[in-house]
């Protein structure tokens, strides 16, 4: 069975100023947290789904890259265009690009929970749903397809549509913090961003 890892990294960055992907934190550009994690379980093929004017920022990465023709389209599409690029895989875990505590420890729990009866695996922290640290199988591809055909770019109305496998974690836990705007840094334990 083919898994592939993506991390999600075509983002506006609009509400942080700049593509907020390449800032540093903990000595390693954003981007590369989510992409170490998957790395490490070993996940293939390894994609990083941007865009054009994103791509070469990016350093030289052992990556396939999923360049998007129409850019900031959000997540859903993005998941779909992966899904019909990569025919042959059979899951997908999808980690967004902006999660500074994103780990390989999770990347396994996550793994272990596969199952054929469900659609995608979500992680779940306060009754909050974290669509963009979560597995989607080939099975999801029809409703991503319908949905994308309507425009529509929520992923929580393609979970409504998914046989979906919740899974709870601590409230306390740090592996979903996000960072959206500058002062979502006081989250983090440590800033250690650039200045440039």
């Amino acid at each position: 069975m083919k898994i592939a890892g993506i991390v999600l990294a075509g983002g506006q960055s609009s509400r942080y100023g700049q593509p907020k992907m390449f800032e540093m934190f903990a000595g390693q550009p954003l981007y590369k947290h989510s992409l170490i994690a998957l790395q490490k379980n070993q996940l293939d093929p390894l994609i990083i789904a941007t865009n054009a004017h994103l791509q070469y920022q990016f350093g030289q990465e052992n990556v396939q890259w999923v360049i998007e023709k129409q850019p900031h389209q959000g997540p859903l599409f993005a998941l779909h265009h992966i899904m019909t690029v990569y025919p042959d895989v059979e899951w997908f875990f999808v980690v967004a690009s902006d999660m500074p505590y994103m780990n390989a420890e999770f990347i396994q729990k996550m793994l272990g929970l596969i199952n054929d009866t469900y659609d995608a695996i979500v992680p779940t922290q306060a009754l909050r749903d974290q669509p963009l640290a979560a597995l989607y199988r080939r099975t999801a591809l029809p409703k991503a397809t319908q949905l994308t055909a309507q425009n529509k770019r929520s992923m929580k109305v393609l979970l409504e549509q998914l046989r979906v496998c919740y899974v709870p974690f601590d409230d306390d836990s740090s592996t979903f913090i996000n960072i959206n705007a500058q002062q979502d840094w006081s989250q983090t334990s440590k800033k250690e961003f650039n200045d440039e």
